[in-house]
């Protein structure tokens, strides 16, 4: 709305100026060649009329342009400048119908304050600090020194020159302000708005230059070239100077929205944009890498083409009333790509407002983590498995171990722990050494894992020391069962290449509840019967208290 405001003022200004203009112009030429005058002079009143239409429209302009920033670029000021120069004009336009302070000092001040203004607003603009001398200084003085060239020593043409000399100092303090700024990306249209204040200034100093060299005194208001010309080019100049200056802007955005489009397409992270309803708008290319669609393919879609799996709907739901309401989610998403192959990702996803505070689309910033997961997945596995046999640690399995129990306490089942020792192990070790004690605790691994099912868990808690927890036990049969199995399994012979080995196994049980409903005392429990087995021959399996061996 702003820039189709900016836009149609801009236009109408340009418009308006070229017809007035080239009315006057006609005007005069019928009017000479009536009367046989051959010097081409404009009525003042009407172009002093004109600059003020042109001043307001460009106030208006430099306004809406300052509206629609997000941050302070000096353009307020350039409106307050044009506003001033504008009620300047009117001032003088009544130059015989009100007093000399009004319509001399107050108005040709306004102009040098509005111009001041917009000089001001041109170094906030490339962000550089005010000219405080030129802000504090130059305005005072040049109406003190108005006021003393009328009341005091009447002088129109030296207070001409002090009005043109203020216009010569604020516009070559914008030429040079602009000049410094060589590496700026907006440089030609810097260079536009110099042109401009350097042409006016060009201009008044020339024509202050002809006031202080001229013995004879010219009436302000008077209709003649001199005065026609000044008037003339203000206009055009004044008009000239709100369009390069909103031009200027523009060139900012634009090169804003080319560094930021840049970076967009350029980032290593997958950036997607969509409407508020959630359809995809913009997909960027790290975007199309990752999930091997093309663009033409997710536009206007949801991205729910990717057909996300390991997130609750629940979460889902919160996801949207989190960015509906405004505030940014971060999450994972578990997608999977066009080939069919799954990914993991990490996602930041953040309403777009509007100056009006309405949400209009959500921007996702996402990063392909499935590498970081895998290698959070083995580190894990790394912390709570025995590198050796690939057995759960006992952290591991004293986790388990309470979690079997929180279960059997609901469905009210019960639940074994079987502490087990390898008989003879330690002689394997001292004379075949340790890479066949290795071998051998493979393969007990395997013939253990062989007896128990699926829900059980087996791990190596020591040298050779295992735990088994065999969870929603129905009758102690069953227990025996197994641990019968595990004792025949072990004490099968060890071929170890020509070498064969033969060790036993000394098993201990504890039950949930009958004993303990402690982890860590079922445990101990179980350890201390399997101490039992073995000092009574080994190569058995003994349970607690109520249980006897068979």
């Amino acid at each position: 709305m702003y820039v189709f405001t900016i836009h149609t003022t801009v236009v109408i200004l340009i418009k308006y100026t070229y017809q007035i203009g080239l009315k006057q112009i006609h005007q005069c030429r019928t009017t000479h060649y009536k009367t046989g005058k051959k010097m081409l002079a404009l009525d003042n009143r009407t172009l002093l009329t004109v600059t003020a239409l042109i001043s307001i429209g460009s106030a208006v302009a430099l306004f809406s342009l300052w509206r629609s920033q997000s941050k302070p670029n000096g353009s307020a000021f350039w409106a307050l400048g044009m506003s001033s120069v504008a009620l300047a004009s009117i001032l003088i336009s009544f130059r015989d119908a009100i007093p000399d302070l009004f319509s001399l000092v107050v108005a040709n001040s306004l102009y040098i304050l509005g111009f001041q203004l917009i000089l001001r607003g041109i170094r906030i603009f490339v962000g550089r600090q005010p000219l405080v001398i030129l802000d504090y200084a130059l305005v005072p003085i040049s109406a003190a020194l108005l006021c003393y060239f009328n009341y005091i020593d009447q002088n129109l043409n030296i207070r001409i020159a002090v009005v043109s000399l203020a216009f010569m100092i604020i516009c070559t303090n914008v030429v040079i302000t602009f000049l410094q700024e060589k590496n700026a990306p907006w440089r030609s249209a810097g260079f536009a708005v110099a042109s401009m204040f350097g042409l006016f200034g060009l201009i008044h100093g020339i024509r202050g230059a002809i006031m202080l060299a001229s013995p004879l005194e010219h009436y302000f208001m008077a209709n003649n070239i001199t005065a026609s010309l000044v008037f003339l080019g203000g206009i055009f100049i004044i008009a000239g100077m709100a369009i390069t200056l909103i031009l200027l802007t523009y060139a900012v955005l634009e090169s804003e929205f080319r560094i930021l489009s840049q970076a967009v397409k350029q980032s290593a992270s997958s950036i997607i944009i969509t409407d508020r309803t959630g359809l995809i708008n913009y997909v960027n290319p790290a975007f199309i890498e990752t999930t091997g669609y093309r663009a033409e393919e997710l536009i206007g879609n949801k991205p729910s083409i990717l057909k996300p799996g390991e997130m609750p709907s629940a979460e889902y739901s919160n996801l949207w009333e989190s960015i509906s309401s405004g505030k940014v989610w971060r999450g994972e998403f578990y997608n999977r790509k066009k080939n069919g192959e799954y990914f993991w990702e990490i996602a930041s996803i953040a309403p777009v407002k509007q100056r009006n505070g309405e949400i209009s689309h959500f921007v996702a910033v996402k990063e392909d983590i499935t590498a970081l997961k895998e290698a959070k997945k083995h580190i894990d596995h790394l912390a709570n498995h025995d590198t050796l046999t690939g057995l759960p640690t006992r952290k591991l399995a004293m986790e388990r171990l309470s979690n079997a129990l929180a279960h059997a306490k609901i469905h009210n089942r019960k639940v074994a722990v079987l502490f087990v020792d390898l008989d003879g192990f330690k002689a394997v070790n001292d004379t075949h050494g340790h890479d066949a004690g290795d071998q051998v605790l493979k393969r007990t691994t395997k013939r253990l894992c062989a007896c128990v099912r699926d829900v059980d868990t087996i791990a190596r808690i020591g040298g050779d020391e295992f735990l088994i927890l065999l969870p929603n036990i129905v009758n102690i049969e069953s227990i025996r069962k197994v641990t019968e199995r595990m004792i025949e399994a072990v004490s099968a012979p060890y071929h170890l290449g020509s070498v064969e080995v033969t060790v036993t196994a000394s098993i201990g049980i504890s039950l949930f509840p009958d004993d303990d409903d402690v982890p860590l005392e079922l445990v101990k429990l179980a350890d201390h019967a399997m101490y039992t087995i073995k000092h009574q021959g080994k190569n058995n399996y003994m349970f607690t208290n109520r249980y006897c061996s068979v």
